[in-house]
């Protein structure tokens, strides 16, 4: 799937139509705003708390890394307790396995 920004220079690039500055600008806006609508990270897939998907979304988690870490190395590397990362490690196998 092409972003919209891409549709765009694509259709301009046969010379049909040109668009300003000023267009390309909105039409970069509405790609942005469609992949943040769109596209969701897996780790908001986690049945956790919101506060916790940031943390992880943030840090650059993934589903599998989660996954297959140890709670001591989970909640050391996160700042938290570690039944707090064993309850992140079991949501996150229970994500990859649905």
């Amino acid at each position: 799937m092409y972003p919209v920004l891409d549709i765009i220079k694509m259709a301009t690039s046969y010379g049909s139509y040109k668009l300003s500055d000023a267009e390309y600008l909105a039409a970069d806006r509405v790609s942005s705003a469609m992949r943040y609508i769109f596209f969701v990270p897996d780790i908001y897939r986690l049945d956790i708390a919101d506060g916790l998907k940031e943390l992880l979304y943030n840090k650059n988690y993934d589903l599998n890394l989660i996954a297959n870490s140890n709670a001591a190395s989970l909640a050391d590397e996160l700042g938290i307790e570690k039944y707090v990362a064993q309850i992140v490690i079991d949501a996150a196998k229970k994500a990859t396995t649905e």
